[in-house]
């Protein structure tokens, strides 16, 4: 008698080792709060309570079980596991009106690369993430990423890893990319299931910088299907899990047909890329019969030996696959030149107010290491349809905001919950050693923790550091907290991106006075921007002038158009005012009188 493939908790957990101590679930507990002061200097400084969102309880309880060695099946390790940050309150984004063909399979379109063998290592994840990238590159371009690379740098023998060195999962592989680490290529750093280091891996060059990780909301059903379909004819490949049944394997997969079904509890230990669908695929395919007909169109790691060349079907009825979802999108490397950050192990923790507002304001402060030019920022929405407002500041000191307001601002609202890269509209001019912060303003759709932190957990991430002065966060974006003060090692997941050297200069200039008597001597002075190195002056009389802040009289009376030419090796920009100086005749006094 066949076997039925359902653990219901209890398929190969007896086959665990479980570490279990006090420290560890002490370590592990599953909600906190903290004070947070005001660095503003007003004597009514208030005090409010930021809460950290509480663990995924997958997490929790994959640390807290700390399984000894991981199922091996095939000869594959299995090694996903849970994400430390909790995202099954994400809902719904697409809308349920939509229709999808039947069937639809990437490999049909060119948008697939080809399937490869993880071996022995526990590195299915890196091999769905590249799955979900190289799809999204494509047919444009096929990519050859190197798994390597991501896998022994995010490892905890790397100064900038995690607390792992077998296994991993899609916020690990964000913050690899995100903080520009990768993608590498594969030729630059070849596969090893036994390789824990990476040589140069500080060094070898990036060929793409990640824009966005869209984090697709679990599904809630078998028929919830909406999200992923979508997120796969706009995107490409999604990088997902399923629970492999650990030495129940075999009962869940069926060799004739391909084919997989699990309707258990536990959570995912083994990362894929869903590549397309098919609605009417036959249930009686199924080892175990689901209820309905319907699957998933699943690219593995196991080689081309296993399933259908590399591919197999998992059930619509499965219990894990699309519960935990991910798309990796990038664009070329020559979009930005330099990157600011604090958090390279990326999003650990959401935050929020005691009262659980779903607003809160964040903010980072960073110095330009040259003169450069703001073009973009990223940052983390933890919630589906986040609206945000970001605001540049120059000049900044110890607050993260200035009397003198804001240089640009620009809103938008968010579907996905995950990492997100916002071009500005218009350009920021820096100055080597000026200080500048990103200050950003996020709104949840009912999500009580709207910022996410980088900040250390142990087990996970316990090398993140911070210091004073680089992140705050506030309630009302007046009156600011440094995180540090009341979170050690606390960092708001922010980051700048800018282009270095001059661009063009962007013109404009003041007058003082700009009317009088004639004769009218004016003082202009040059307020162009984007370090122009020559000015050319038209005064509106016949004269010129190309100095920087020229001094001129006026002879006659008139109304004069000025305009000004400012130039660099990039470029030049004109600005003219029209009627800018106004100068009179002095009047003569006279007068008359009758009779004398």
């Amino acid at each position: 008698m066949t076997k039925k493939c359902n653990t219901k908790n209890n398929l190969n957990v007896k086959k665990r080792v479980v570490i279990l101590s006090g420290l560890l679930v002490l370590l592990l507990s599953i909600g906190s709060s903290i004070a947070i002061a005001d660095t503003n200097l007003s004597d009514n400084n208030k005090v409010s309570q930021l809460a950290f969102a509480p663990k995924n309880p997958d997490f929790v309880k994959y640390q807290q079980e700390k399984i000894s060695s991981q199922p091996s099946i095939n000869g594959h390790k299995t090694g996903l596991f849970p994400t430390i940050v909790d995202l099954s309150h994400l809902r719904t984004v697409s809308g349920s009106t939509v229709s999808y063909p039947a069937r639809y399979d990437l490999r049909t379109l060119n948008k697939v690369t080809p399937v490869k063998d993880q071996g022995k290592a526990g590195t299915c994840w890196t091999f769905a993430t590249y799955g979900s990238l190289e799809s999204y590159l494509m047919p444009g371009k096929s990519w050859d990423f190197s798994e390597n690379n991501l896998k022994n740098v995010l490892s905890s023998d790397a100064p900038e890893g995690f607390d792992y060195s077998d296994g991993g999962n899609i916020l690990m592989s964000t913050a690899y990319l995100a903080r520009w680490s990768g993608p590498v290529k594969e030729s630059n750093d070849p596969y090893s299931d036994s390789s824990v280091y990476s040589s140069d891996e500080l060094r070898l060059p990036v060929y793409q910088h990640v824009q966005n990780v869209l984090v697709l909301p679990g599904r809630q059903g078998s028929k919830d299907n909406n999200e992923i379909k979508s997120a796969i004819e706009k995107y490409g490949a999604v990088d997902t899990g399923i629970y492999t049944g650990g030495d129940d394997f075999d009962d869940c997969y069926s060799n004739d047909t391909n084919s997989f079904y699990y309707d258990g509890s536990s959570y995912s230990d083994h990362a894929v890329t869903i590549v397309g669908w098919d609605d009417s695929y036959d249930k009686n395919n199924f080892t175990h019969v689901p209820p309905g007909n319907g699957a998933f169109i699943v690219k593995n790691s196991w080689g081309t030996g296993f399933g259908e060349n590399g591919y197999f079907y998992v059930s619509y009825y499965d219990s894990n696959i699309g519960n935990t979802n991910a798309v990796f999108t990038a664009e070329n490397t020559d979009n930005y030149k330099n990157i600011y950050q604090y958090d390279p192990l990326g999003w650990v923790t959401d935050c929020g107010k005691e009262d659980t507002s779903t607003t809160l304001w964040g903010a980072n402060i960073f110095t330009a290491k040259s003169d450069e030019v703001l073009k973009a920022v990223s940052f983390y929405t933890t919630d589906s349809n986040c609206k945000y407002i970001l605001y540049i500041y120059t000049d900044v000191s110890s607050s993260p905001v200035t009397q003198a307001g804001p240089v640009i601002s620009k809103s938008g609202k968010i579907p996905y919950a995950g990492y997100h890269t916002i071009p500005l509209d218009s350009k920021v001019n820096l100055k080597a050693g000026q200080k500048f912060s990103v200050v950003l303003k996020l709104t949840t759709s009912g999500y009580g923790y709207p910022i996410a932190l980088e900040m250390p957990s142990s087990g996970y991430s316990s090398k993140a550091t911070a210091n004073a002065g680089e992140s705050f966060i506030s309630s009302d974006g007046q009156t600011w907290g440094d995180i540090t003060t009341y979170a050690t090692d606390a960092n708001v997941c922010i980051k700048a991106f800018t282009t270095t050297g001059s661009t063009s200069p962007v013109a404009d200039f003041s007058a003082n006075p700009t009317s009088g008597n004639a004769p009218l001597k004016v003082t202009f002075a040059d307020k162009s921007t984007g370090s122009p190195t020559s000015w050319k002056w038209d005064f509106g009389d016949g004269s010129k002038s190309y100095v920087q802040n020229p001094t001129h009289k006026y002879s006659k009376a008139g109304v004069y158009t000025v305009s000004l030419t400012a130039k660099n090796t990039k470029g030049s920009n004109t600005v003219t005012k029209k009627g800018y100086i106004k100068v009179v005749t002095k009047p003569v006094a006279a007068f008359s009188a009758s009779p004398t």
